[in-house]
């Protein structure tokens, strides 16, 4: 928000007096927080002025000075009201300040609330997003997903869990085979076989576990049972 270009612009002219107006603490930090731009001088305008200096109507004005814009004179029985321009600056901006640090802290609320929902971090893309965007996001996401699957380029975790189990119980039964066939075909001896066995349960055993830490249990799907079919 600024004041309209050329009005007032100083112009060599001697100002009017101001009014003499008691300013209280409040205004006086808002008057040092916010000073009027330094090309304009400081004068005290009726409604209609003030209007016209920051390019609204009379009406928003006394809307203003209803929610609590200083007046340097109050209006009334024929006498009119008096706005001094650098307190009605300071108090704009300060009200667009607090404005501004209203919204971004409701962004700010907003964006975690929807991390708390979509269980991401806070910085994360999907937290910023408007429940359209991300149900836009989605529906595009499906659609590339299915396009995927007709090309046999994504393959559902169903089946690669399938493929996944099949090969685990050819290797667990190979390793599980594999003492009674080196004890026949390189004649072991029992401590020999027992030695082959304990290697092919450790084996076994960091498997299931590796599995278990990588928690394919908790995969949304529901035969995913791979690590306790290692272990069968």
């Amino acid at each position: 928000m600024g004041l309209l270009l050329g009005f007032p612009m100083t112009d060599g002219t001697e100002a009017p007096p101001l009014l003499d107006v008691a300013v209280d603490d409040d205004l006086l930090k808002l008057l040092r927080k916010y000073p009027l731009p330094a090309k304009l001088a400081d004068t005290d305008m009726n409604q209609e002025e003030i209007g016209q200096a920051f390019d609204v109507s009379v009406n928003t004005v006394s809307k203003w000075i209803r929610e609590g814009m200083p007046v340097a004179q109050v209006g009334g029985n024929g006498r009119a009201y008096v706005l001094r321009l650098s307190h009605c600056w300071a108090w704009r901006r300060s009200i667009e300040a607090d404005s501004a640090a209203r919204t971004k802290h409701n962004e700010n609320q907003i964006s975690m609330l929807r991390a708390e929902l979509l269980g991401v971090e806070i910085d994360s893309q999907a937290a910023q997003l408007s429940a359209r965007e991300r149900r836009e996001l989605a529906e595009a996401d499906m659609r590339w997903s299915e396009a995927q699957r007709k090309r046999r380029q994504l393959v559902p975790l169903t089946d690669v869990l399938d493929l996944l189990e099949a090969l685990g119980r050819i290797v667990r039964n190979g390793i599980e085979a594999m003492p009674d066939r080196l004890e026949r075909e390189l004649d072991l001896t029992p401590a020999q076989v027992a030695a082959v066995k304990r290697a092919g349960d450790d084996m076994l055993t960091t498997w299931a576990d590796e599995i278990d830490e990588a928690e394919l249990r908790e995969r949304d799907v529901a035969d995913a049972e791979l690590g306790a079919s290692l272990m069968i």
